[in-house]
């Protein structure tokens, strides 16, 4: 059965019981059943009794048709206090300061590329769309692609989204989201001319 894969980001106090059942997956070399790090059945679902997770590892929930969500914590939302906030410094990202992802000690401090400071050496983004190449690059099934990528940019691009040899799919939509919340970071970390 195909089923999608849906994330949502919230902000880490956020509370994962308040949504629905924790999705269970069971791990067979310890022979334990462990709640999943971020899935949630909205649905109502089997739950066992005595771990409070859905009655069924969650690969055989995708199989019978359950959607499983994940609910992943992300730190970018704690730093904004308000909806304005953020849309205040979104309106600032076509001006941002490219050269601020030059300083290790400042990537260090951004989400999703902070201990990849080498790869953005090598890939010296200079829009969204090359910090989310650069984000897509980390994934390990992409990874060996960054020779080809610093050679022939546009021609390797497209290879970056298309389904790796271990079946994960990195969708460019979710890259280039990313993208614009490291630069929102950045902007609200490092931009001293914001005015809240």
């Amino acid at each position: 059965m195909n089923i999608f894969d849906i994330d949502i980001d919230t902000q880490t106090s956020t509370d994962r019981s308040k949504f629905g059942t924790r999705a269970m997956i069971y791990n067979k070399e310890q022979q334990k059943i462990l709640p999943h790090p971020s899935g949630i059945y909205l649905e109502p679902v089997p739950v066992d009794l005595m771990s409070g997770l859905a009655a069924f590892d969650y690969e055989y929930g995708n199989n019978v048709g359950f959607q499983k969500v994940d609910i992943l914590h992300n730190t970018s939302y704690d730093i904004f206090n308000s909806k304005a906030e953020l849309d205040e410094v979104l309106s600032r990202v076509d001006t941002f300061d490219w050269n601020i992802l030059a300083k290790e000690s400042n990537v260090l401090q951004l989400p999703h590329i902070g201990n990849h400071f080498e790869l953005i050496q090598a890939v010296k983004p200079k829009s969204i769309e090359d910090l989310s190449d650069v984000v897509a690059l980390i994934r390990p099934g992409k990874r060996n692609l960054l020779d080809t990528y610093l050679k022939h940019k546009h021609a390797t691009r497209k290879q970056l989204y298309l389904r790796s040899t271990d079946g994960m799919v990195f969708k460019k939509s979710h890259a280039t989201s990313y993208a614009l919340m490291i630069v929102c970071v950045a902007i609200k970390k490092f931009d001293s001319g914001i005015r809240f």
